[in-house]
């Protein structure tokens, strides 16, 4: 998924350069925005149950959680993305004073519920312990049709345009829901007559829809108030250095997804050494692909940058700074996914709160002085704070230091 991914940014690089890549990276992060929303902060609840019943081997459990989730969230998202798609030439025009916005944006919403599906459904296989399949399908085969898509154009000479990018992505989400519809429908399928289960979601759901919520005006404060308070050139640089920067957090999320089950698992039988122990080796190695990652960074950014043209060079520092941030990030572990198994949403929730309005004050203050460099100063240092506040409160809930340099014995 990240390859395809830097394969389509590094294309649209080339063939749109800054502007036309800053202006589809606004308009997915407008629509990523808007997702978190519509999920209702169900996402990591599905994951929870869906872990737990399986466990128990409860399986009209997960045909009731599943069923209640669609139930919930589908006809909401409708109605709501049937209301962004008519405010979007506004916001376009008035709000991004970006005109070319307009149509990307409208494209994008109309396939919002298609997104929404296919997040339950992947929510619902990892908590089948399918994780890898959930990664694969959910990350890598979106961002596979869009870079086939592309080659195609390149190969038989078609144009690419910002419209034309837009499309291919809504076909590409259409294409991932279907898939992962037909694959949840072959790991579990029973005939079972589904029951709501609503009010023992939302009590979870609504503490983790503050978190998630607010993770993601943390994560997306930056792309969308740059495409506000200056330009889609600075956008496009900066979304190239954060792509780059940002790029170790994968090895991250894909860690904390395989360890979330498992960490519900061992703390709900008891079993606190046992998890402190898999936590504390899986860090060591996360610290490991950080501290590289830094280093390649600060050693060969200029020449990586390049590749998506020589514009791009001039987001060395962005690149830099982002990438110490994300040091942070990846060197304390899973912290977040261990507070959100163990019964600490409220915590997450506050913790996400306070650095999404660290986030909007730091992007207000930066980005009008310092435009893309602003945005990365702002995004690294909320991530170290957050991250830094995340191992403090583990440690004083859990009795679980996540970073250790001592050597862990079995």
């Amino acid at each position: 998924g990240m390859i395809a991914g830097l394969a389509i940014s590094i294309i649209l690089g080339r063939t749109l350069g800054a502007e036309g890549l800053g202006i589809i990276n606004l308009a997915n992060r407008i629509v990523g925005f808007v997702l978190v929303f519509l999920m209702l902060g169900l996402a990591d609840v599905i994951v929870k149950e869906v872990a737990i019943a399986f466990e128990r081997k409860d399986l009209q459990r997960v045909t009731n959680v599943t069923f209640t989730a669609k139930l919930l969230i589908v006809p909401i998202a409708i109605v709501l993305s049937l209301g962004f798609i008519y405010i979007s030439p506004k916001l376009a025009q008035d709000f991004f004073e970006e005109p070319k916005l307009r149509l990307p944006l409208i494209i994008s919403l109309s396939v919002i519920v298609f997104q929404l599906l296919s997040r339950i459904y992947a929510s619902s296989v990892n908590g089948f312990r399918k994780i890898w399949q959930s990664s694969l399908v959910n990350d890598t085969l979106s961002a596979l049709v869009v870079v086939l898509g592309l080659l195609a154009c390149l190969v038989f000479g078609i144009q690419i345009t910002i419209v034309s990018v837009a499309i291919l992505y809504a076909g590409a989400r259409i294409v991932v829901t279907l898939v992962f519809h037909l694959y949840w429908r072959t790991l579990f399928n029973p005939k079972l007559k589904p029951q709501l289960v609503s009010r023992s979601l939302l009590k979870v759901g609504i503490p983790l829809l503050i978190a998630s919520s607010s993770g993601l005006i943390k994560n997306n404060a930056d792309i969308i108030m740059l495409g506000w308070l200056s330009n889609s050139t600075e956008v496009g640089l900066y979304s190239v250095a954060a792509r780059l920067g940002l790029l170790t957090s994968f090895v991250h999320l894909v860690t904390a997804a395989s360890l979330s089950p498992k960490i519900a698992s061992l703390y709900a039988e008891n079993k606190h050494m046992e998890m402190k122990r898999m936590v504390q080796k899986i860090t060591r190695l996360l610290a490991f692909v950080g501290i590289s990652s830094f280093i390649i960074y600060l050693v060969f950014g200029r020449p990586i940058l390049s590749i998506w043209g020589a514009e791009f060079t001039s987001a060395y520092w962005a690149l830099g700074i982002i990438a110490f941030g994300q040091l942070f990030n990846i060197t304390t572990g899973a912290t977040g996914v261990m507070l959100i198994m163990t019964g600490h949403e409220r915590i997450i929730g506050i913790i996400t709160l306070v650095s999404a309005c660290v986030s909007i004050g730091l992007n207000l203050f930066l980005i009008p002085k310092f435009g893309a460099i602003g945005a990365a100063m702002a995004t690294g240092s909320t991530l170290i704070l957050e991250n830094m506040i995340k191992l403090i409160v583990v440690y004083k809930k859990l009795g679980v230091l996540t970073i250790t340099f001592r050597r862990i014995h079995d």
